[in-house]
């Protein structure tokens, strides 16, 4: 037998090497189960498509909804908006170059769609990119907006309900055609019935808002934009079933990236930028150019890699740190893949709470606030939290509720800081002083002082991207502004002056002067009196004891007081930490103004009168001291 000529070495080496093979394949069966998740968000992929084919499904069974994976192992939902000049690019003759190009860094962590722009969407990109944002984009979407005082507007919650109960829908013929042209379905299903009471008007969408006020008119199909504005009467919006909706698209996906390439300069140019959709917030754009149509997917996959920002959850936050788990961290095998967040990156905190609705009713960034990654702990990044103001990722944890911090890359060589007045952005802070305080240190370094237009340029540094600027006048620290220079091309402080407290702590200072003075002519004048009383000079002792009593009282500068503090603090407004410190000024003068300036040296004087006057003229010589 062979198997009793092996040796007893042979058996145990094949004895280990199936205790490998055991191992390798439970850990095979692990990382497939963890990945279940993931492949039945694949509808489209090889294995989904044979699991589907071969399973036996119950028609009386009920479908349970798929559990989400947990959020370390969840990829995100990209979609990738192509806006071009030319018809030789576009999101078909892209698509599979550039997929390629993105599965190198984003194959686990992306779940990709390709597509061309919406006409409205690439129409606004290629004017300005940079300035693009959600509400812009929203408000070109076609909705259809029911009047709320219609019979049936409480029946009324999809497009089928309008084909329904509404008799009319009016609607330019331009705009007739274009959703014709996106309709989502059959035409003749019941959710497309509002198709068949489209009725066209002459004209623009002027003359449809005309037509919105006349009693007979039941509903319009205007742009979201235009419907928001229907106030007589009010307008119920209902969203058609078509394509290219930006509100859709922002429900269905977690990152949307619009690309925009020119093709009519030499070299061509390609700028992208990113869109996060729970926080509808627009990063920075990042441009490229690129001499041939063969590079373009290259290309167009560096600047999408160039603006992707991370997320990272914030499931802890205190006063100064915050914890945060970042997405899809669980799937990436790659230690420098751009889906992680490393140590020294800076992030934008970022806030978003919900109506029972599911409407956002606060959203985007923290202002003044950044979040610096400190350490790692597996999928876990533990952050300080650099902020203006505290309390702001700190609160209650809740459905409605979601922290996120986006990682953020730097682009510009610095960020001119523009300081003015709360509330008046055309009253600059002139001469404002700004100083750098260490992140883990307390000193501080004076930077500079802003311009007559409250402007100075802070320079971006590689080593540490994170800046803590504080603000000072007169002395006195007016604001904390962490920043990251080269963030923004400009960033603006709404900051509560400080001319007002200087003017306050000018006058005060003044008052204390005039008491001061008053005090050495009041002991002057009692220095004077005094003499003449002893030589019985009383009519010259009574002319100087006059023009005392006529010097300006407690009662007259207190008065003054009060009418100036008032002032003030009605100048100042809301500001309470300045408000305190007028109010301490002048209350440190009034304690200086009561015991110095009082009405006893004037009776003191005139008790000396009446005494010399009861002696004959003149004081009684004062009685020597006991030793």
């Amino acid at each position: 037998m062979a198997v009793e000529q092996m040796s007893t070495e042979t058996l145990f080496s094949d004895a280990r090497s199936m205790s490998r093979f055991v191992t390798g394949l439970i850990a095979a069966c692990v990382t497939l189960s963890t990945l279940t998740p993931t492949l039945a968000q694949e509808p489209n992929s090889d294995a989904a498509v044979e699991a589907n084919s071969n399973a036996e499904v119950d028609p009386e069974a009920e479908v349970e909804p798929d559990e989400p994976p947990p959020f370390d192992f969840a990829p995100y939902r990209t979609l990738i908006w192509v806006a071009s000049d030319s018809p030789r690019v576009s999101a078909d003759t892209l698509r599979d170059d550039l997929q390629k190009v993105l599965d190198r860094d984003f194959h686990a962590v992306w779940r990709t769609t390709i597509e061309d722009a919406p006409t409205s969407v690439a129409s606004m990109a290629m004017r300005v990119l940079s300035e693009v944002d959600f509400d812009t984009l929203a408000a070109t979407d076609p909705v259809i907006a029911v009047k709320k005082s219609h019979n049936d507007a409480v029946r009324i919650r999809f497009a089928g309900d309008v084909g329904r109960y509404a008799s009319s829908i009016l609607a330019t013929p331009g705009r007739m055609e274009e959703v014709r042209s996106r309709l989502i379905g059959d035409s003749g299903s019941p959710k497309n019935a509002w198709l068949g009471i489209l009725h066209p008007v002459e004209g623009d969408a002027v003359s449809l808002k005309e037509a919105w006020a006349r009693e007979e008119t039941e509903a319009i199909l205007v742009s979201r934009g235009m419907a928001e504005t229907l106030t007589e009467p009010a307008a119920k919006i209902v969203v058609p079933p078509i394509t290219g909706q930006v509100i859709d698209a922002a429900e269905a996906y977690d990152k949307i990236f619009i690309v925009r390439i020119r093709t009519g300069s030499t070299p061509m140019k390609v700028e992208s930028v990113e869109f996060d959709t729970l926080m509808r917030y627009f990063g920075d754009t990042s441009n490229a150019t690129v001499s041939s149509f063969n590079l373009l997917p290259e290309v167009v996959g560096s600047t999408l890699r160039d603006v992707f920002a991370p997320v990272a959850r914030i499931d802890d936050a205190g006063k100064s740190n915050a914890v945060g788990l970042v997405r899809a961290s669980g799937l990436v095998t790659d230690k420098n893949s751009p889906a992680l967040v490393n140590v020294g990156d800076v992030l934008v905190p970022m806030v978003r709470k919900d109506d029972r609705n599911g409407n956002p009713i606060a959203i985007g960034p923290l202002d003044w606030a950044y979040l610096l990654a400190k350490e790692l702990d597996g999928r876990r990044v533990k952050m300080d939290f650099h902020a203006g103001r505290a309390g702001g990722l700190q609160g209650r944890k809740n459905a409605r509720t979601h922290r996120v911090g986006l990682r953020i890359r730097p682009r510009r060589n610095e960020t001119l800081l523009r300081l003015h007045a709360k509330g008046d952005p055309n009253q600059p802070l002139i001469g404002y002083e700004i100083y750098e305080k260490e992140l883990e240190g307390k000193s501080m370094t004076f930077i500079g002082r802003t311009d007559w237009n409250g402007r100075l340029d802070v320079e971006a540094s590689d080593e540490q991207p994170l800046r803590l600027l504080y603000v000072k006048n007169g002395g006195a620290v007016l604001a904390r502004l962490p920043m990251v220079p080269g963030h923004h091309e400009k960033t603006v402080a709404d900051l509560g002056g400080d001319d007002m407290r200087l003017q306050a702590e000018s006058y005060i200072r003044g008052v204390q002067n005039s008491i001061i003075d008053l005090l050495a002519i009041r002991e002057l004048f009692k220095a004077r009196i005094m003499m003449r009383l002893e030589r019985g000079d009383l009519e010259s002792a009574e002319e100087l004891l006059e023009v005392l009593r006529n010097q300006p009282t407690n009662e007259r500068l207190a008065n003054d007081m009060g009418k100036r503090q008032s002032e003030f603090i009605e100048a100042i407004g809301k500001n309470a930490n300045q408000q305190r410190k007028v109010d301490e000024m002048f209350s440190v003068t009034r304690e200086m103004l009561t015991k110095h300036i009082n009405p006893k040296l004037v009776r003191d004087l005139e008790e000396a009168m009446i005494q010399a006057k009861e002696n004959g003229g003149k004081l009684p010589p004062k009685e020597p001291e006991e030793a």
